[in-house]
């Protein structure tokens, strides 16, 4: 069997990167378009209602196995999300604007959590840095200072004069990386920077609704020095859906260098004992990240 990698999907079809540069658009055998999942229960799994059928069709990061111009089976995965539906992710580029729209760490560490939860690595990239004046881009990157200090990467750029586009490209070479992030800070826009040849569509902030419209519609796979750059409709349900509210915790890396005395805690506000509460109230852990994580941890309590 023939092998190569999913770039592209539309309409069922898709189209894939040969080992030789060609791209074939190919469909996938019907055995890949959905399979069964018994539910474990009491009653017999031969009942009609205990059977589900779940989609097992390929996505865009695959690398498939082609058997008479058909897609006949994919390689194991080492990750894959739903939304945006793509695998074998090495790093999601988030992208966040300084400004129109506002920034929001809020945002921020929903996507970070959200990121870790998969098993991916996040790159925080700020765009439109021309935005904001010279305080407001001070006070922006003394935050994002602590962001590096637990493990993340941050790169401020500006897609219009090439600020920060070249130590971006280094961080791209390689891997399978996509762009998410915040509505409107313009991901198309970047990637035109980086890959000007592309060209991609990209459209003004909507000034009535203050955020911008976005114009990706399908998964994507550019080339890129030995790697892939994805364009991806987004995160359509980003939530905390998938993510236990006891889990909630390890994905705030910096929370791992406190050792809490009490095994069960999950280091709310005011618990007499708890290193992370003590470290919140004396400014060790910067106070928009744990009030982000007490506002998440309620959302997943039920609380508003």
């Amino acid at each position: 069997m023939e092998q190569g990698r999913i770039i592209n999907l539309c309409g069922g079809v898709y189209k894939v990167l040969m080992a030789n540069g060609e791209i074939r658009s190919l469909k996938a055998r019907g055995k890949l378009r959905s399979e069964k999942a018994y539910q474990v229960n009491e009653k017999s799994i031969s009942r009609k209602k205990d059977v589900q059928y779940i989609k097992n069709s390929p996505k865009v990061g695959d690398i498939v196995l082609i058997d008479n111009d058909m897609i006949d089976s994919y390689l194991p995965r080492k990750n894959e999300m739903i939304r945006p539906d793509i695998s074998n992710v090495d790093q999601i580029l988030l992208v966040f604007a300084a400004k129109e729209p506002d920034f929001s760490f809020f945002l921020l560490d929903l996507f970070i959590v959200n990121i870790i939860n998969k098993k991916i690595k996040p790159l925080i990239v700020i765009s439109k840095i021309d935005k904001l004046t010279s305080d407001e881009l001070s006070s922006l990157k003394n935050n994002m200072e602590y962001y590096k200090k637990i493990g993340y990467d941050v790169l401020f750029v500006n897609s219009l004069n090439g600020d920060g586009i070249d130590e971006l490209r280094e961080e791209l070479k390689g891997k399978i990386t996509i762009l998410s992030g915040q509505t409107g800070a313009g991901k198309s826009t970047l990637i035109n920077a980086i890959l000007p040849d592309f060209n991609l569509r990209t459209q003004e902030i909507s000034k009535s609704l203050g955020r911008g419209k976005h114009t990706t519609r399908e998964t994507n796979l550019y080339m890129y020095e030995d790697g892939f750059i994805g364009d991806t409709p987004g995160f359509s349900k980003l939530d905390l859906s998938s993510i236990d509210k006891d889990d909630l915790k390890y994905l705030f890396e910096e929370f791992k260098d406190y050792k809490c005395f009490f095994k069960d805690c999950n280091h709310k506000e005011n618990i007499k004992g708890c290193m992370v509460c003590d470290a919140a109230k004396n400014g060790l852990i910067l106070n928009s990240r744990y009030q982000n994580y007490l506002k998440m941890y309620d959302q997943k309590e039920g609380k508003k």
